[in-house]
């Protein structure tokens, strides 16, 4: 008896999973703009009913992929604002140094060029990236931040603010030049010594200040 394999390799859910691991390496390779449900069926080796089946857009498709990209990257900063620690700087350097791990990684690179190229002609690809990805990374910094804030051991008016910076530094002029290819990524050594400096700098400037009284006048 013969047995129809891809029947039987492929449940729903991977499926699907297989559908946006397909569509992601095609929106990479062509561009958002470029890339056709047709294209994406084809690479799959089935039909656009099929692929319509579980995405009925492509706009959903590439949701989808968004979302699964920007998990990846997501994922290891989960456990961040339930830490119990009490020492916001080192925190704030072992988060950062994931979150560098993660940018870092080929598959980052391919999300970052192509909001970066297509993001102007699709403003919605743009805002369902910053919403699968750096808005919920800003959310888990601010609820640390919050805790902090709380025990009275950092000073911030504006925690949506201090989170973006905290980012940007960690990004810094190195990931600029990487995703534009002047450097290669950087080894895990420099990762973590970058997660460092920013958490010091980050961390220091936030700590809450206690101004001497002004004096009103001068002894004789």
């Amino acid at each position: 008896m013969v047995t129809n394999t891809r029947l039987v390799r492929f449940c729903p859910v991977d499926r699907r999973d297989s559908i946006i691991a397909v569509a992601a390496e095609v929106f990479a390779q062509e561009g958002y703009g470029a890339t056709s449900m047709s294209t994406i069926a084809n690479r799959l080796g089935g039909s656009k009913a099929t692929l319509y089946k579980y995405f009925p857009s492509k706009e959903q498709l590439f949701e989808a992929v968004m979302q699964w990209r920007c998990e990846r990257v997501l994922a290891p900063l989960r456990d961040l604002h339930s830490s119990d620690s009490d020492d916001l700087e080192p925190l704030l350097a072992e988060f950062g140094a994931r979150f560098l791990v993660k940018i870092y990684e080929p598959h980052a690179l391919d999300v970052h060029r192509l909001i970066q190229s297509e993001g102007g002609r699709f403003p919605e690809l743009a805002e369902t990236f910053f919403r699968a990805g750096p808005n919920a990374v800003i959310e888990e910094l601010c609820a640390t931040l919050a805790r902090f804030v709380a025990a009275g051991q950092i000073d911030c008016e504006d925690l949506t603010l201090a989170a973006g910076q905290y980012l940007g530094m960690l990004r810094g002029d190195r990931h600029l030049r990487f995703s534009s290819g002047l450097l290669p990524a950087p080894d895990l050594v420099e990762i973590e010594r970058d997660a460092r400096h920013a958490a010091r700098i980050f961390v220091g400037g936030l700590q809450p200040r206690n101004p001497k009284p002004l004096t009103t006048g001068t002894s004789r």
